[in-house]
């Protein structure tokens, strides 16, 4: 396989590095320019979790291959974006052979107080003894040029020519601006970083005026050590998606200071802001760049400036079109033919010519064939998963996790590991299971069971030589951790859901050994108020559930499977499987309530429930699995409120009576419970409300409240986590690892 260009990139990066990214994807299809990504995680922070949306978009839209490190292919030239991102050596080799690597200096080498940001040496080396071959760096603007001529002979060989970032001008395509009449709007788009924005109260007031004739909107929110300084004219926008356009077509003017603290690279923001006809104000520290299309000022003169422009409507015209001429002429994607040419003759490789398309090289047959939402990439050998659920007290953990094991891709095969007594469940549905019992099942103490499961997981580890390990629980216990801190060589993820009980403890620190939290989605997400709520370093998806709403039985197949007659009103009652919590007189009233009305009762029995010899009069009794698949055939639901049972009936859009499960351990099922009642999605009925048992059915078995759930339940929008869960797993496991030091990231005995 042979591609023009590769970009090595870490693609969880969110800002200006990213937007160009996507930029050279755009561009490179357009002009027909072979592609490759070679998803480059650099240092470990808590904030990057999976790939940038757009970012994501940018791949699979323009037909970018996903290398993963392990192919034998080539190509032309290498781009490895970002500097910091190439500061340790990756946990294992990468194949590819580049003729000619390319850094691209996406930020500067010293901060305004001349501190270095990463260690150029390093970099080099890290480049050039990864690819095996030399090593050249390239600026994005001239402010990074100056710093490289700063350090003399210790600069490392540099492009002639400056790699500037692009812009896709048909993203800012607004009709032609006039100048204002009214209120004058000006703002900005940026990072709440303190160092994006002047340093004391009397520049920022001088930059983004406090008066009534001005209108300041800032998009992407201030730090806090500005808001004391804003005035009354303020409005703070967050960053949304696709919401930069909508945002600059409100302003009137750009206005573009920072802190002296502050060196900017490029400015793609500032390049935004142009493209879409603005007219921008900037220190004059970027004429070099920017040239006629920005006007330059001290920040105490904006205003005059402002002032102007505004009594000069055809002066302000000719400057936003001026703006618009610049970006054209400069960072348009469409001068990307001609910025290769420089490229490849800077790098004395032969020419244009050189790069031609070569995406016919790339056989379909060697892409893997996409789980849903998943990214093109090329298929090799499996990654095995080994999925670890704890021995919960019911199936909410191995149910989660086949979820998420039935949505990764045809290259990656799921393993479970599991000490729940629902692992025949597992097997059941075709996966490979490993059955370990917990220290309850075989009665030894918590010390021994731990000693003996860490051997028996790190057993299965090599056995099995697996990639990535995905334990769902709610802690990770000592067998667990001890084999985490030994094998760092492969992926750690923990899938844990939200809503713990107030009263619970939670050790932050507990996360620290996942490379990635994953947080499955909570429709009483809003009243959340337990320890793990924003959380920092969680990827958050929607809900997680097994099947997807909409992909159940016909209701005479599920009636048949279920023993009940499909012409007739129909209650199902699962309270899960009472191993930890006894509902006492509960079922036997709801039960007895029921039989009394005439109304069909199947109880189904949880697959993990006691044995019981109790049965009441005139109910059916069955048990499948999963419930989800057979609701076609159920009028009126009476379960618990777990995560799965409780997300299944709101999504599912089944009008279900919620009988929390309020043992001391579980999560709090009493607040979804009441959630969903209060929000006329269901109802809530405690164990200990037994005078209530009566006054409910009727109100549930009523056509008034099962019509006006079932109405308000349609109005619920719903995509499942867990195919967003699988692949932000895949992105893990299928990109190079360089987040952690070599010395932390290999396997121990």
């Amino acid at each position: 396989m042979h591609f023009d260009v590769v970009h090595a990139a870490d693609p969880r990066f969110r800002g200006g590095a990213s937007s160009a990214l996507r930029a050279e994807l755009k561009a490179a299809k357009q002009w027909g320019v072979s592609c490759g990504l070679l998803p480059f995680l650099g240092q470990r922070t808590r904030e990057l979790g999976v790939f940038d949306i757009r970012t994501a978009a940018a791949i699979e839209q323009s037909d970018t291959v996903w290398l993963t490190g392990s192919e034998e292919a080539t190509c032309d030239i290498l781009l490895a974006h970002h500097p910091a991102v190439f500061e340790r050596m990756p946990r294992s080799p990468v194949r590819l052979q580049p003729r000619r690597v390319v850094c691209v200096v996406h930020h500067p080498l010293f901060d305004g107080n001349r501190v270095r940001q990463y260690d150029l040496g390093v970099v080099e080396r890290v480049l050039d003894r990864l690819f095996g071959v030399p090593v050249v760096f390239a600026p994005v603007g001239p402010k990074v040029r100056s710093q490289f001529d700063s350090i003399g002979t210790e600069s490392p060989a540099l492009l002639r020519h400056d790699l500037w970032n692009m812009i896709d001008l048909a993203e800012w395509s607004f009709p032609q601006r006039t100048a204002p009449t009214g209120t004058v709007n000006l703002g900005r788009h940026s990072r709440a970083d303190p160092a994006k924005w002047p340093s004391s109260a009397d520049e920022l007031r001088a930059a983004y005026p406090d008066t009534p004739d001005f209108a300041i909107k800032v998009l992407g929110g201030a730090p806090m050590s500005i808001q004391p300084w804003i005035g009354s004219n303020w409005q703070i926008s967050p960053f949304a998606q696709n919401s930069v356009s909508d945002f600059l077509r409100l302003l009137d003017f750009y206005v573009y200071f920072h802190s002296p603290q502050w060196v900017e690279a490029f400015g793609l923001c500032i390049a935004e802001a142009m493209a879409s006809g603005l007219v921008t104000m900037l220190d004059p520290s970027f004429e070099s760049l920017f040239e006629d299309g920005a006007v330059y000022c001290k920040v105490a003169e904006t205003r005059n400036v402002i002032e102007r422009f505004v009594a000069s409507p055809s002066t302000y015209l000719q400057q936003s079109n001026a703006a618009r001429e610049l970006v054209r002429r400069k960072f348009a994607i469409d001068q990307y033919p001609q910025r290769m040419a420089r490229l490849c003759d800077d790098l004395e490789l032969s020419g244009p010519s050189t790069l031609k398309c070569s995406r016919t090289a790339v056989s379909a047959k060697t892409v893997a064939d996409k789980a849903p939402g998943s990214l093109p990439r090329l298929m090799g050998k499996k990654r095995r998963i080994l999925f670890v659920a704890t021995n919960g007290i019911g199936l909410g953990h191995i149910t989660r996790l086949m979820a998420i094991a039935e949505r990764l891709p045809e290259d990656m095969d799921p393993i479970f590991f599991t000490r729940s007594a629902g692992s025949a469940l597992a097997y059941a549905r075709g996966h490979a299971v490993d059955y370990t019992p917990s220290g309850l099942a075989i009665g030894v103490t918590d010390d021994s069971w731990n000693r003996a499961y860490a051997q028996e997981l790190l057993t299965a580890v090599e056995a099995f030589d697996v990639s990535a390990v995905v334990f769902d629980g709610n802690r990770p216990f000592p067998g667990l951790i001890a084999v985490a801190e030994n094998r760092r060589d492969l992926a750690w993820i923990w899938i844990r859901r939200a809503l713990w009980r107030l009263d619970h403890d939670f050790d932050p620190c507990s996360q620290d050994i996942f490379d990635m939290v994953i947080e499955p989605g909570e429709f009483a997400h809003d009243e959340d108020d337990g320890p793990t709520r924003n959380m920092l370093g969680t990827v958050a998806v929607p809900p997680v559930l097994l099947l997807d709403p909409g992909t159940r039985m016909p209701r005479n197949e599920a009636a048949g499977k279920l023993g009940v007659d499909p012409g007739r009103f129909t209650v199902a009652v699962q309270l899960g499987s009472q191993r930890n919590f006894d509902f006492e007189d509960l079922p036997g009233l709801i039960f007895a309530g029921l039989v009394r009305r005439n109304i069909q009762t199947v109880q189904v029995l949880n697959p993990l429930a006691k044995p019981s010899k109790q049965e009441w009069p005139g109910v059916l009794r069955t048990s499948v699995y999963p419930l989800a698949e057979y609701v076609s055939a159920i009028d009126l639901l009476v379960t618990t409120a777990g995560y799965n049972s409780f997300h299944e009936s709101i999504l599912g859009g089944i009008p279900s009576i919620f009988v929390p499960n309020e043992a001391p351990e579980m999560d709090d099922q009493h607040l979804r419970a009441v959630y969903a009642q209060t929000a006329g999605l269901g109802l809530c009925l405690r164990y200990s409300e037994l005078d209530r048992v009566e006054t409910t059915l009727d109100l549930a078995l009523s056509d008034a409240f099962r019509t006006e759930v079932r109405r308000r339940l349609a109005r619920v929008g719903y995509v499942n986590g867990a195919a967003m869960a699988a692949n932000a797993i895949e992105q893990l496991v299928f990109s190079i690892r360089a987040d952690r030091p070599l010395h932390a990231s290999i396997a121990r005995s």
